[in-house]
């Protein structure tokens, strides 16, 4: 059984579904803030989560991408949520380029989470408020080591336990 197929029959996808709307309802004012950073907070929160409780909030598989790490398969997680009308993407222009912006339309439904997992989330969150693209591609770097792999390279969460993480 692969892992995406054990993931996707578990509790894990209710709570990648909500998370997904939490970040987007709590970075709803955040001047930049893309599909690109929202994969970057996702896999933070799950990396650190592991490195400190031995286990991931949503189980959700992450692979090396151009600007970070990436939840595998994003599209089938985020389609069926702005189907439901949960999130709606914003293309804007930032700087000449398009940044495609997820905003909640909804809120999170949190109950299905437990106090270190929201807690956890909320650190990830602080940490990162204001930072750049770059920045928060710099972060997730440090304690996943996406830049050492190729393009779709999968992540396993034992590189948060990398004594090299930061």
């Amino acid at each position: 059984m692969t892992t995406l197929t054990r993931f996707t029959s578990e509790l894990g996808e209710p709570k990648l579904r909500e998370l997904i709307i939490y970040l987007c309802e709590r970075r709803i004012t955040a001047r930049s803030f893309g599909t690109s950073q929202l994969n970057t907070l996702l896999c933070l929160s799950d990396f650190l989560h592991y490195r400190r409780h031995g286990e991931s909030i949503t189980g959700a598989d992450y692979v090396v991408a151009e600007h970070g790490p990436w939840l595998v398969k994003f599209e089938l997680y985020l389609d069926p949520l702005i189907d439901d009308g949960s999130i709606v993407i914003q293309p804007s222009d930032l700087g000449g380029y398009t940044q495609y912006r997820p905003m909640a339309l909804t809120s999170a439904d949190l109950f299905g989470f437990n106090g270190a997992e929201i807690a956890t989330t909320e650190q990830i969150l602080r940490a990162t408020e204001g930072q750049s693209a770059s920045e928060l591609s710099d972060l997730a770097h440090s304690l996943t080591h996406w830049r050492d792999g190729d393009l779709g390279d999968p992540l396993p969460y034992q590189l948060a336990l990398d004594e090299r993480s930061g």
